[in-house]
């Protein structure tokens, strides 16, 4: 009975949760492979675009900067004269220092620039950027552009060729992407020589992933750069594979296989294809199917992954809730049964949260939940009588404190016949209780708490045997402004307790008050020992700290926050064995508000 309930659960459940999940999963792959087609053709184009806008324009921006120089008349005669071989003025030195400049900055600037070459028709020598002066055409080791440009017609007006450079016969020849570009305002050409392996990290690094590969193709079709080799393969085993494109569209002004799956020897790229702004080059992006095949099995691996931990829990729930339906109705069948007998029946426990007992439960949870709110309001109404007893203690305790003290100092005079020491703490002593007996939220002027500060220092003066001296420098016009009560005082009792090391040696503190522009500061400075960057840190942490517990400089930039924001947060300075300096400062339309709030 019990395995064809659980059989019968488990159908039941998967039918209701496995479907949705499997429409769902069908769902989200459609759409992933929406989204991973987007992507790719968005990565495609941006690699074309990134490609021309920072690399092949660093060319043409070399080429066209010269050429436009060549349009300047002083400019053209100099380097005309120099080619010439005439006598140069002082004006010609500077405009072919100049040039010889421009060439060398950007072969230096771009490091996949090999060289740069200009020359001038009907001249057996050239200026290049790796020398100060003309080379030969005879007799400087690379030539062959020459023949190239010899053989241009004069209706070109540029070509891009890839050929191979060797310096010297014991290095090994370099291949480069040369660009010429016949000038507008002279009879000349200026070749561009393009360092192909480095040309080549500079693209590979703006690829996208391993699975993306880049080809440069000149106007004919033929591959002047590729960054992978197997791509590389794959194109040239399919015959006139970008020449037909081409061919194709300069006749039909279109590319109807980009951003589209073309078929390479057998395999499948995403196809992407970009003229480019400049040379009459193309740009090519090659991305393999392997790259989408690879995310699409990830998905896949995950939803089956899903599916299964989704079987085993529904077989895993069919399984327990069927066992705890069975023991629930052996219950009911057994509850049912005693009270046929007759027999005593004590209140069921519950075992499920079901129409089974459902009744009973909430029977159960009103009779708890009465018992509960009746402790409850027992227990608050004896905290409230506890707290009732303890403001009365606090208002009681206080006054009885602070009418002892007058009483002392009434009994003090009498016996001692006049003035002392301890006649005048007394006095400072019940002026600072007065001071505290009133509501701690009321705010007082900034000279009632300099009163009381003051009083507390004269304490300490005695305490110490005058041994610690207090100055205050009060601006006048602060004294009137309205803060919160205990506002210094914690940072002279912080001064005297951790700064004053030496009862034998004077302890100087001093309190400066003052206005500027639109701030009041509060700079409270000491002669004490002083503290190392580290404890000032310690120090910060404890500050800042919302769990640190009776910490005087804690509770105050607490406040100083509460009350004027964070701009108004405590700062230290401290140096060992200097003494230290703790601020802050207070917005004065901040004082201005509290002060005509306080008087509403």
């Amino acid at each position: 009975m019990l395995r064809k309930f659980f059989i019968k659960r488990f159908r039941t459940y998967a039918i209701i949760m496995i479907i949705p999940l499997l429409v769902l999963f069908l769902i989200m792959g459609y759409l992933i492979l929406e989204t991973q087609q987007r992507e790719l053709e968005k990565q495609g184009v941006n690699t074309l675009k990134s490609i021309n806008d920072n690399i092949v324009y660093v060319a043409y921006s070399t080429i066209h900067q010269q050429d436009m120089m060549m349009g300047i008349a002083q400019y053209k005669l100099s380097i005309q004269k120099l080619f010439n071989h005439s006598e140069l003025e002082y004006q010609d030195v500077i405009f072919l220092n100049a040039a010889k400049s421009f060439l060398r900055s950007f072969e230096s600037a771009y490091p996949y620039i090999n060289s740069i070459y200009f020359y001038l028709d009907g001249r057996n020598n050239y200026l290049t950027s790796s020398s100060e002066q003309l080379v030969s055409l005879q007799t400087f080791y690379d030539k062959a552009w020459f023949e190239k440009y010899s053989k241009m017609s004069e209706e070109e007006k540029q070509f891009v060729e890839t050929r191979w450079i060797k310096r010297y016969q014991y290095e090994e020849a370099k291949k480069v992407i040369t660009i010429y570009q016949k000038m507008t305002s002279a009879n000349g050409v200026i070749v561009v020589n393009i360092n192909s392996e480095n040309f080549g990290e500079m693209i590979r690094s703006m690829l996208y992933h391993s699975g993306q590969s880049f080809f440069y193709l000149n106007d004919r079709g033929d591959v002047l750069f590729s960054s992978d080799e197997q791509s590389a393969m794959d194109v040239e085993k399919e015959k006139d594979f970008f020449q037909k494109m081409i061919k194709a569209y300069q006749l039909d002004g279109e590319f109807k296989s980009n951003q589209k799956w073309v078929k390479v020897n057998g395999k499948y790229y995403l196809f992407c294809i970009k003229p480019a702004d400049y040379f009459d080059t193309y740009f090519v992006s090659l991305i393999t199917f392997d790259t989408f095949k690879d995310k699409m099995l990830n998905y896949l691996q995950i939803a089956v992954s899903i599916l299964i931990v989704n079987l085993s829990l529904i077989m895993l729930l069919a399984w327990i809730i069927t066992k705890i339906a069975f023991k629930h109705i052996t219950s009911l069948v057994e509850l049912f049964g005693a009270a046929e007998r007759g027999e005593t029946v004590e209140k069921p426990q519950t075992i499920v949260k079901d129409e089974y007992n459902l009744i009973m439960n909430n029977i159960l949870f009103l009779f708890i939940k009465n018992n509960q709110m009746q402790t409850h309001l027992l227990e608050k109404q004896h905290q409230n009588e506890i707290s009732e007893l303890k403001a009365l203690q606090m208002q009681i305790n206080p006054h009885f404190i602070f009418n002892t003290l007058q009483t002392m100092d009434l009994e003090v005079l009498k016996e001692l016949g006049g003035l002392s020491t301890l006649h005048t703490m007394i006095q400072e002593l019940s002026r600072i209780i007065k001071y505290a007996l009133n509501d701690p939220t009321e705010l007082v002027t900034l000279k009632e708490e300099l009163d009381y500060l003051k009083a507390y220092m004269q304490i300490q003066e005695i305490r110490f045997k005058n041994k610690i001296v207090t100055y205050f420098e009060i601006e006048e016009n602060v004294l009137d402004y309205q803060v919160f009560r205990l506002m210094l005082q914690p940072i002279v009792e912080n001064s005297v307790n951790h700064g004053y090391t030496s009862i034998n040696e004077r302890f100087y503190i001093k309190i400066k008050i003052f206005g500027r522009k639109n701030n009041m500061y509060v700079s409270i400075i000491d002669s004490g020992c002083g503290m190392t960057k580290e404890e000032i840190q310690k120090l910060y942490l404890r500050i800042n700290d919302i769990k640190a517990k009776n910490i005087g400089l804690t509770n105050l930039n607490r406040r100083l926050v509460l009350h004027y924001g964070e701009y108004s947060k405590i700062h230290i300075r401290s140096k060992k064995g200097m003494g230290t300096e703790i601020s802050f400062k207070i917005p004065i339309q901040a004082l201005v508000n509290k002060s005509k709030d306080n008087k509403e």
